[in-house]
């Protein structure tokens, strides 16, 4: 039976896609999504696929498909903030109404421990959406258009595992930069240097470095 070969099967529908066949490798997919509705990488190969086909549509009913049957798996609803971020600003919709649509339903569904990581996926979606719109808006204010982005932030901060926090602060930090708010930046930086683990050190070094390197304080950089 399917429950015996199925990984097989998947092995055969990538291979499929990574040589140029994705006709073979949808039709295996959705094969695989009909018999083993339970195992969410399948979800996310057969979305991948059509985003990387670019069927943004068809993506995204696959992963709905996919929430429908495993609502708490984390990696859909991130592709779906993805794929949702990616069709509002193709139409112009700076204020992301899909987006935020799907991450207020994120929030009501999603693992507790990754909340932290949706608030912070949102954070980074307003931010380019603000960047965005002000590019096409240049007598806008960048810093008036990122306030939404701030508040989600804070919540990431303040609801993220202590051993992960750092990389809010980066991510905050990076953001001020872009808005020309220096200080702050800065002050974001050296929290994220007090809470970073060895092995990030180095991006945090990097992007504080940066900073002062953009301000013309070269000796600290």
């Amino acid at each position: 039976g399917i429950e015996k070969v199925w990984r097989t099967v998947l092995e055969g529908a990538l291979f499929e896609a990574r040589s140029g066949n994705p006709t073979v490798a949808r039709r295996l997919l959705k094969y695989l999504m009909h018999h083993v509705p339970w195992y969410g990488p399948l979800y996310l190969e057969a979305y991948k696929l059509e985003r990387d086909t670019d069927n943004p549509a068809e993506a995204l009913a696959i992963v709905e498909r996919g929430l429908g049957e495993i609502p708490r798996y984390g990696p859909l609803w991130f592709g779906a903030f993805r794929l949702c971020e990616g069709m509002d600003l193709d139409e112009g919709s700076f204020h992301l109404p899909r987006t935020m649509k799907m991450i207020a339903r994120a929030q009501s569904s999603i693992s507790r421990e990754l909340l932290w990581k949706v608030h912070l996926e949102a954070a980074q979606a307003m931010e380019r959406a603000a960047v965005m719109f002000c590019e096409a808006n240049p007598n806008d204010s960048l810093d008036v258009h990122l306030k939404r982005s701030r508040t989600r932030f804070a919540k990431a901060a303040v609801s993220c595992p202590p051993n992960l926090v750092w990389k809010v602060w980066l991510a905050g930090g990076k953001m001020e930069l872009t808005a020309g708010r220096f200080d702050i930046a800065r002050t974001l930086f050296h929290r994220a240097s007090d809470n970073v683990p060895e092995k990030g050190r180095s991006a945090v070094f990097l992007e504080h470095a940066r900073l002062e390197e953009f301000v013309g304080n070269m000796e600290l950089a």
